[in-house]
């Protein structure tokens, strides 16, 4: 009788054990991988990539029960989110209707011009840079395209990805000039700001930096800030970059309506995207800040100054001449 109990027990164990194997096995779903189905692809292209993946177990079943449900051609194209050890009707439910469409995770950086940000988009797959460029320049976005981090899937058309932006634009940016008072125009403030993005590198800074250009603006006197020059030059080849670094005096004399070292007043327009910082900071400036000048130290930060004759002493004493 205890051999007969012993024999009934030892069995009922191999059978739990079998059924725990079975579950890990067929029904624990594993780590996350990342699986693209390109446009044209057979159900057994799906399949044979699905299993090499290891998100399905069989091929075949996989192919039976694709054929019983639907059919490869409901199967959606793109980069999709799967997990290994995943049942074959959940996939293929999970492609027929994109809920686990894989999204691509893409930081635009505060100060970035719209070739910065078309390049990015491009490089993840998201959307043409050519066509999200000349979406942007026939509507004269530049400046409104909020920096931020963003959620797109591959192929995402360009004007979609231009209006999510412009949402968080009208979410984040425009509700400032309802907070404050100016007699600046949007494209003015906007204008500002970009210059101020492209010259601040500490945060408190930023409202100083602001009133100065006011200053200069006010009083008709030239901006003369070399971000604007750098936009004009555009791509610098040898530095494999925008935003060329150490500005020369032949590059402060190109001609361009962007130069504010030969032209009076603001640029055409905004020079690149700025944040909510900066365009805080030229609505609501450093108050009773006089300075017309500035000049960056070696640590990141400036020194402002009143007039021509100490803002050349604080460049000698800064560059150590």
């Amino acid at each position: 009788m205890k051999k007969l109990i012993l024999i009934s027990v030892l069995f009922l164990a191999f059978v739990a054990a079998g059924v725990w194997a079975a579950k890990v096995y067929f029904f624990s779903k594993g780590a996350l991988v990342m699986v693209q189905i390109r446009p044209g692809q057979t159900g057994s292209d799906v399949a044979r990539l699905l299993k090499a993946k290891g998100v399905i177990h069989s091929e075949f079943l996989f192919k039976a029960l694709l054929r019983l449900t639907s059919s490869s051609k409901d199967l959606k194209a793109g980069r999709f989110d799967l997990r290994r050890n995943t049942s074959d009707l959940e996939v293929i439910n999970c492609i027929k209707t994109g809920r686990c469409t894989h999204y691509e995770k893409i930081t635009f950086l505060e100060g970035w011009r719209s070739e910065e940000m078309a390049e990015e988009l491009a490089l993840h797959g998201v959307t043409d840079a050519h066509e999200f460029l000349n979406l942007v320049r026939a509507q004269d976005l530049e400046g409104k395209l909020f920096p931020s981090t963003y959620l797109f899937a591959d192929n995402t058309p360009a004007q979609k990805v231009i209006d999510e932006m412009l949402g968080q634009y009208r979410k984040k940016i425009a509700p400032l000039f309802k907070k404050y008072k100016t007699d600046l125009t949007e494209r003015q403030v906007l204008t500002l700001a970009s210059i101020v993005e492209r010259e601040a590198v500490v945060h408190d800074e930023r409202p100083k930096i602001a009133a100065v250009y006011l200053n200069r603006f006010r009083m008709g006197k030239r901006l003369e800030a070399d971000p604007t020059v750098q936009y004009a030059l555009g791509f610098a080849l040898n530095e494999n970059r925008y935003w060329k670094r150490g500005l020369t005096y032949k590059d402060l004399k190109i001609s361009s309506p962007y130069n504010t070292y030969r032209n009076v007043g603001l640029p055409p327009g905004p020079i690149c995207n700025p944040g909510v910082q900066s365009v805080e900071a030229v609505l609501n400036p450093q108050p009773d800040f006089n300075a017309l000048y500035f000049v960056a130290d070696n640590t990141g930060r400036h020194v402002f100054s009143h007039t021509f004759r100490e803002h050349t002493q604080n460049i000698k004493r800064i560059r150590g001449r």
